[in-house]
């Protein structure tokens, strides 16, 4: 009998596949393996993108609510400002809409206290804390008109800073690679 045919070569060649079926095995572990830590890299990627993008929005709301707040003070102003204006009456009607659109601004302090990061809902509740002291100050009783006014301006120099500093750090923070 030749060397390498017969019984002895049949059962070499049923057990070569044996270490190819190993390294095929193998090479299928590592790869599911590998594909795993994509689908869990590219997860946290999807997670970033999302808060980053509920992060700006709730950074515009802020922004856009306080612009709503500010609208409402015109007709205020206008009737502060008439010489019938009565400080005991009941003025209730006309700020509700002032009422509603802090409010929505205080709702919006929520959302970036939500999304955070921490010192960007400070900013945003600075913001609100300068936008009621601007609404106090046509509200709240005072000496006269002209010192409302007065003190109405200086809130108002003060929420433009605050706005500022706002958007400067939302900037930063919707800039910056999150990790």
């Amino acid at each position: 009998m030749e060397r390498g045919t017969g019984r002895n070569d049949a059962f070499a060649r049923r057990a070569l596949p044996a270490p190819g079926r190993a390294g095929a095995l193998g090479g299928a572990l590592v790869q599911n393996r590998a594909i795993r830590r994509q689908v869990r890299d590219q997860e946290a990627v999807d997670i970033r993108h999302r808060l980053r993008e509920e992060r700006r929005a709730a950074f515009a709301a802020i922004l856009d609510r306080c612009s709503e707040v500010e609208a409402t003070f015109g007709p205020v102003i206008a009737a502060r400002a008439r010489p019938d204006w009565d400080d005991d009456a009941d003025h209730r009607e006309l700020w509700t809409p002032t009422s509603t659109a802090l409010d929505s601004l205080q709702r919006a302090v929520t959302a970036v206290a939500i999304t955070g990061p921490d010192h960007m809902a400070h900013l945003a509740d600075a913001i609100h804390e300068e936008v009621r002291a601007r609404a106090n100050a046509m509200r709240l009783p005072a000496a006269d008109f002209a010192q409302r006014v007065r003190m109405f301006a200086e809130h108002g120099t003060v929420l433009e800073e605050a706005q500022r500093t706002f958007i400067q750090e939302a900037r930063t923070v919707l800039a910056t690679p999150m990790r």
